[in-house]
């Protein structure tokens, strides 16, 4: 079997640790893998076969054109297209257009990865030739189920995002340390990130030893530097730029503040929480990892003295912060594996192929 991992530039760009650890382990179940990724992208992927680079941007008349270049890099200068590629998955929304195309040119099965709770909707709006097989996959429950609601006329598979937890887990909040945060958000409910932000400013304010570290992309369009600025703390704030580069650093920090409920699957906050991190995290309905008491600690109000109110409690009340932390650790563990996300994308290709030859060898 041969898959076509195809993402657009932000997808690309925000979990390429996925993309990668989905082509290794697929590779490891006898699946051949080939990647694409828009050539803009500054994403740089560690894989056992370099990635095609396709020009993502152009008019809808040259999208053919662009889609038989890929399709040309993958299969071979002047060699036949149909049948090369068995399955063309695709991740992100911008790239669906292209994934259909592509799945037409090779004659594949097609498959969505929903992500996140935005993408349902225009499901619906999809058309595609007849003869073309084409699923859903949904990475978490809620999103399943939610596909399941409409009225697209086309299947849905759960394959839900996992992570790898660490033999051990992240000593956090170490006495004699100076305890670390990490401000996870993209910046685009702008609200929300404002408010979080400016409630662990004031902690930082209060506590003289509390360092954070915020993700470039949520001071950009949120404006939060300014925010440091004004209350002086801006010795204690630290930009992280390109945050995909530095997942290392962000999974050796204490406490992750997660205040985006965007309805977004992110593997970061599932890796944070596989190593035993303290999670502050905005509820969200779509995005199952995220229990309160059991994975996360959730504001009791989405507002500046809510998120103050979580994040001084975390730093004061060490014991029940280090076992929220723990409790997470185990709930990744034994609900969200990253290789039951590879056994179940293994078993969704074969079924959307009509083929159980594949599955069967994945399981023994």
């Amino acid at each position: 079997m041969h898959v076509l991992l195809l993402a657009d530039a932000p997808f690309a760009e925000h979990e390429r640790a996925l993309l990668e650890r989905i082509a290794a382990g697929l590779t490891g179940e006898g699946v051949r893998v080939s990647v694409a990724i828009p050539r803009r992208t500054g994403a740089t992927f560690s894989l056992m076969t370099e990635p095609v680079l396709y020009s993502d941007r152009g008019l809808v008349f040259t999208q053919r054109i662009r889609a038989e270049q890929v399709a040309e890099a993958i299969a071979g200068e002047g060699a036949p297209r149909d049948g090369i590629v068995d399955v063309v998955h695709a991740f992100g929304g911008a790239c669906w257009a292209m994934a259909a195309t592509l799945a037409e040119i090779f004659g594949a099965a097609l498959a969505y990865e929903v992500w996140r709770g935005g993408l349902v909707d225009r499901v619906s709006s999809l058309r595609h030739p007849p003869g073309l097989v084409v699923s859903c996959f949904a990475p978490d429950r809620p999103i399943e189920q939610a596909l399941g609601s409409g009225e697209h006329g086309m299947t849905s598979r759960l394959t839900p995002w996992g992570a790898i937890a660490p033999p051990r887990a992240t000593e956090v909040l170490r006495e004699g340390f100076a305890p670390t945060a990490v401000f996870l958000s993209s910046g685009r409910d702008l609200e929300q990130s404002r408010a979080a932000f400016a409630g662990a400013v004031q902690v930082i304010r209060e506590s003289p030893d509390l360092m954070m570290f915020v993700a470039s992309e949520s001071v950009r369009r949120a404006g939060l530097w300014k925010m440091a600025d004004k209350a002086n703390v801006l010795d204690r704030v630290t930009l992280i730029d390109r945050l995909e580069d530095r997942r290392d650093l962000v999974l050796r920090s204490d406490i992750v503040i997660y205040p985006d409920a965007r309805h977004e699957q992110r593997t970061i906050l599932l890796d944070a929480m596989a190593s035993g991190l303290i999670v502050l995290a905005a509820p969200d309905p779509l995005v199952s990892a995220i229990v309160p008491g059991v994975t996360a600690l959730t504001p009791g109000s989405l507002t500046v003295s809510g998120w103050h109110d979580a994040l001084e409690s975390s730093l004061r009340d060490r014991d029940v912060s280090v076992a929220l932390g723990l409790s997470a650790r185990e709930h990744i563990r034994q609900s969200r594996r990253a290789s039951t996300h590879i056994a179940s994308l293994v078993d969704a290709y074969a079924w959307l192929i009509g083929s159980d030859s594949i599955a069967m060898s994945a399981h023994g």
